[in-house]
């Protein structure tokens, strides 16, 4: 009985590590791109949510209070334009929602007041 137990008990367990691991790594439909551009260290994820798809763009920049004009496209067709200001922590942090069927290329193209733009892109 004992024997029995321990088995059905570590099958459990192999189940619900098998089910993590597939949340974690596989279980949400997410496309990452990561990079760095001018000593600055960016990140553009497109995420399915709600039956559309979640843009987001995080930008590690040098100060806080920092302008930056951002655009992010897709499949070339401009979804947000405009200005965001990094905040206390030297972060940009943009998210735009877009159609699943508008296209699967986004671009991010972010240019601070002075230096070099940065872009991303990502394929979902």
């Amino acid at each position: 009985m004992k024997k029995t137990l321990l088995i059905a008990l570590a099958a459990a367990v192999v189940v619900a590590g098998g089910l993590v691991a597939w949340l974690t790594l596989g279980g949400e439909d997410e496309q990452v791109a990561r990079g760095t551009c001018d000593n600055r260290s960016y990140e553009l994820s497109v995420e399915k949510e709600d039956g559309g798809l979640e843009v987001t763009f995080e930008l590690q920049s040098a100060a806080p209070g920092e302008t930056w004009d951002v655009v992010i496209e897709q499949d070339g067709t401009a979804i947000l334009s405009g200005s965001r200001t990094t905040d206390e922590d030297a972060e940009l942090d943009v998210d735009a929602p877009a159609e699943a069927d508008s296209g699967d290329e986004f671009t991010v193209t972010a240019t601070p007041e002075s230096g070099q733009a940065c872009t991303a892109t990502v394929t979902a």
